[in-house]
C-alpha cells in the first residue's frame, strides 16, 4: 500500500475548483436533477447500480479498473448537493470534492469518504452527500449518483468505450424494471409517479439511441 495523506486529496484552492467545475459542466447538465437527463451529449450509453454501493470499496475497484483501462491517473469525486461553495466552502474553507489517484486501495477510498471536517465529522461525503459525480480526466466515462433516487448512472460516450467497459461493468443494469424497483424504495408507498417512469426510460434507455 502506498502511503497517502488523504486530507491532501481534497480540493482547497478556488482556482483549481473552478477549473474542475468547468470540466464537470462539460459532461453534466448541472442545472438538472433526476429524472431529467443529467448527461450532456455525446454521452449516450447508460447503466445503473444502487447508490449505496458507491460508498463501498467494491465500487472503487470497478471504477479503478475503468480508469486504468482508459489510462486515467485519477478520478474526481465531487459532491453537488449539498452545494460545494454555498454550503461546504462557506462553512469549512475547502470543497467536498476530492481527486482520488487510481492507485488508492479500496480501504483508502472508504477512508476518504469518511473523512469529514474536524469540526463536523457528519459532513463527510459518506454521510452528507445527496448528488455526487465521479469523473476521470479523459471524460470517456462518468457516473452520476443520486441518494434520493437510490441509484447511480454510468454514462459512456461511444460504442468503443462501451465495448471496453463491458467486461468491467457487466453486473450493472440497463434501464429496466429492476432499476425502477430501486428508485421506488425512495417514494411513498414505493409507488413511482408515471412521469418519473416515463422520463427515466426516455432519457436512459440504450435501445432508444
Amino acid at each position: 500500500m502506498i502511503f497517502v495523506n488523504l486530507e491532501t486529496l481534497f480540493v482547497r484552492e478556488k482556482r483549481e475548483f473552478y477549473q474542475l467545475y468547468r470540466t464537470v459542466n462539460d459532461v453534466f447538465l448541472l442545472e438538472n436533477r433526476l429524472p431529467k437527463q443529467v448527461f450532456r451529449e455525446p454521452f449516450r450509453y447508460f447503466w445503473f447500480e444502487e447508490f449505496d454501493w458507491t460508498m463501498d470499496g467494491d465500487f472503487w475497484t470497478v471504477i479503478q479498473q475503468l480508469s486504468k483501462k482508459m489510462k486515467d491517473e485519477y478520478i474526481l469525486t465531487a459532491v453537488l448537493d449539498p452545494h460545494p461553495v454555498e454550503y461546504f466552502y462557506e462553512e469549512f474553507g475547502y470543497y467536498n470534492w476530492v481527486k482520488l489517484p487510481v492507485h488508492l486501495t479500496s480501504d483508502q477510498y472508504v477512508n476518504v469518504l469518511e473523512l469529514g471536517p474536524k469540526e463536523s465529522p457528519a459532513d463527510a461525503i459518506l454521510y452528507n452527500s445527496y448528488t455526487v459525480i465521479w469523473l476521470p480526466p479523459s471524460m470517456k466515462w462518468a457516473i452520476w449518483g443520486d441518494r434520493n433516487y437510490g441509484i447511480c448512472i454510468l454514462g459512456l460516450r461511444d460504442a468503443n468505450h462501451r465495448v471496453d467497459a463491458w467486461p468491467i461493468v457487466k453486473t450493472w443494469r440497463p434501464m429496466d424494471q429492476t432499476v425502477l424497483s430501486w428508485v421506488a424504495l425512495n417514494f411513498a408507498n414505493q409507488q413511482l409517479p408515471q412521469e418519473v417512469v416515463d422520463s427515466l426510460f426516455l432519457y436512459y434507455s440504450n435501445d432508444a439511441k
